[in-house]
């Protein structure tokens, strides 16, 4: 027997074993009755021997099943298996099984699990709920002109003074086999306008992001940043120093007749960055002469 359908015959094995009910017993046994949650180490007894997990026994004086008073001793066999074991994830319709450790890693990031449209959050617009696995399906059809499967977006975007929220604009773009979350901040305090890239990957920096803002009727008018995607386990990832921020009088010296901002994000990956390009001779000397020429026209 190869190696390969070894593995595959171990895999079904356990498959198996997973889903009988004496495993389900021992997973019940290994859930904690007061909160009906998995129990993990420490795991106390009351002198009856009920079982409680660690959370339920700091906030209770007495066992919840008989009324008495816990027990000095700890159950080291339990322990021992709630530390073997591997659990089913809670979120309904999930195959996923794992060691508690793993599981809590899993848990936040499995797309069985039920959401809102985080699109609601930002323009307040969308009331859907459902798995994190059909998230993007739902944005491709409702929410079409914030989501793409190319590796950049090309955004006109009025600006509107009285504008209070923080972030004016969110996007999604599914490209690199990631998705790519693309936050548009306005810092009104700090004067400056800010853009980030998250991306679920442990390796974020591994990918980077371009902000082009532009003027469509004057080609050399543009300001370009270049910065690493971070990742969306960062929690401060808004105070990063790495992320795109812009002075606010500089964004709006860019903005076009209409009141509006033009630009573009782009994701590419750090393997294969193009160095940004240069102006030629030429293309310097046709601008100088343009500067020139504008300046004899004034005068």
């Amino acid at each position: 027997m190869s190696s390969a359908s070894s593995v595959t015959g171990r895999k079904m094995v356990l498959s198996t074993l997973l889903e009988t009910d004496h495993y389900e017993s021992l997973i019940k046994d290994l859930t904690c009755t007061k909160c009906n949650r998995y129990m993990k180490p420490p795991i106390y007894l009351c002198v009856d021997g009920h079982s409680i997990c660690g959370p339920c026994y700091d906030k209770n004086y007495q066992c919840h099943i008989c009324k008495k008073e816990f027990a000095q001793i700890r159950p080291m066999v339990l322990e021992s298996l709630a530390n073997k074991v591997l659990f089913p994830c809670t979120n309904a319709g999930c195959p996923k099984h794992a060691t508690l450790p793993q599981l809590e890693k899993h848990t936040p990031h499995c797309q069985y699990r039920i959401i809102n449209c985080f699109m609601s959050r930002v323009y307040g617009e969308c009331k859907w709920e459902g798995r994190a696995g059909e998230w993007m399906d739902h944005c491709f059809v409702d929410h079409k002109q914030r989501v793409t499967e190319l590796p950049f977006i090309t955004v006109q975007d009025k600006w509107d003074a009285k504008r209070t929220e923080p972030v004016l604009n969110y996007f999604l773009l599914k490209c690199y086999e990631k998705i790519f979350n693309v936050y548009q901040i306005y810092d009104k305090r700090g004067g400056r306008m800010m853009w980030t890239v998250l991306v679920n990957d442990d390796n974020a920096e591994k990918f980077y992001f371009e902000v082009d803002l532009f003027l469509p009727n004057i080609p050399y008018k543009r300001i370009v940043y270049r910065r690493p995607c971070k990742c969306e386990k960062d929690a401060d990832f808004l105070e990063h120093t790495q992320n795109v921020f812009i002075p606010v009088e500089n964004v709006f010296s860019m903005l076009d007749e209409n009141e509006a901002m033009n630009f573009t994000v782009r994701i590419g990956e750090v393997e294969n960055l193009p160095l940004l390009e240069t102006p030629s001779a030429s293309e310097s000397l046709i601008l100088l002469n343009n500067e020139q020429k504008e300046g004899k026209e004034n005068e």
